[in-house]
């Protein structure tokens, strides 16, 4: 079933910075986030350090991770949209557009989503896109990325009060490396691939760093002289194990068809979900999450969390409730999450 979750976008900021003047195209400001300081595996981010970061919330709660990718266009993971009520609104947009790419092999269902807002954001200090790689060119091994999110800080250990965005730097893996890695103990005789052309792998051998349950869907970006979004939290086993990366959709081998559909909708593309809603929120670096991982099972990282965001000085609302029915497709093996449809009353065709 298709989503209602509102898609919440960029955060709880306490001020929202002043709109950018001269160029406003996302060429022109994307990767170039106001503020340049770092904390190294793990710690908080600081405001404004990660501008293009996206929430989506079911019901004012953190489930995923996004990026905003232009004026009106959000990127996350498929698997998030998954669910089916909608939310209050916050601050709303109506949605124009949603997209879907699928995975080769097994992982097929854990594609991209593209999400269209009906109404563009104004970039700020605060709210920027990040850029898209060169189609079909991956970052080296070795490169040094982050990934953010409001996910677990370890396996089965929510994110903490004050519940602010967090950061990991992680070098790339190989695909060959990172598949040999899943190979070890998977009890897979055939020794088919694990891991895709479409896939990237970014950690450590020994594990300790990776994301986890609820950074599903969030970027993982390199600085090659603007930051770039080399991949999309996907899915692991567990959260930090060693020989077992965090594995991200490549977003290289995409570019040219997010391209695409950014550019056709520009030329009048019928709308896919009207009735739904994104709710966009200027964030920065503070919002709740919490959440539990699978132990010792191959998972997507979506968490329905059950906390309220908050900015720093605001109030949590509730503990973390125990995981849904529908974390069981989840499991190794997996199983076929539901094909999403759109809603009855609009009978309009799949995007394949």
């Amino acid at each position: 079933m298709e989503l209602a979750l509102t898609a919440v976008l960029l955060s709880l900021l306490p001020v929202r910075g002043p709109p950018i003047t001269g160029p406003w195209t996302p060429p022109a400001v994307c990767g170039r986030p106001r503020m340049t300081g770092r904390i190294v595996s793990g710690q908080d981010a600081q405001l404004g350090q990660w501008p293009w970061q996206v929430s989506l919330r079911e019901n004012g709660e953190h489930v995923c991770g996004g990026s905003l990718i232009a004026e009106d266009w959000v990127l996350t993971a498929a698997h998030c949209f998954h669910q089916t009520r909608p939310s209050p609104p916050l601050s709303v947009c109506n949605v124009r557009t949603l997209k879907s790419r699928r995975l080769f092999g097994e992982a097929r269902h854990w594609g991209h989503r593209l999400v269209q807002l009906a109404s563009p954001v104004n970039f700020t200090d605060l709210i920027l896109p990040v850029c898209l790689p060169k189609p079909g060119d991956p970052l080296g091994n070795g490169t040094w990325c982050w990934v953010t999110g409001w996910g677990n800080i370890a396996a089965n250990q929510p994110l903490p009060p004050p519940f602010t965005l967090k950061e990991v730097n992680v070098p790339l893996i190989d695909t060959q490396t990172c598949d040999a890695y899943y190979q070890e103990n998977s009890n897979n005789p055939s020794q088919e691939p694990i891991i895709f052309e479409d896939m990237l792998c970014a950690g450590f051998e020994s594990g300790q760093k990776d994301a986890c349950g609820g950074d599903s869907g969030g970027p993982l970006v390199c600085d090659v002289g603007v930051w770039t979004q080399a991949g999309i939290v996907s899915w692991g086993y567990d959260c930090g194990l060693p020989k077992r990366p965090g594995v991200y959709i490549n977003v290289s081998v995409y570019t040219t068809w997010i391209t695409s559909q950014i550019q056709s909708s520009a030329q009048g593309v019928r709308a896919f979900f009207p009735a739904r809603l994104l709710v966009l929120i200027p964030l920065g670096a503070a919002l709740a999450a919490c959440g539990a991982c699978l132990t010792g099972q191959r998972a997507l990282r979506p968490q329905p969390l059950r906390c309220r965001p908050s900015a720093a000085g605001l109030r949590p609302a509730r503990n973390p409730s125990p995981d849904p029915p529908w974390l069981a497709a989840f499991r190794q093996p997996p199983r076929p999450l539901p094909a999403p449809h759109p809603p009855t009353s609009d009978p309009t065709t799949w995007d394949p």
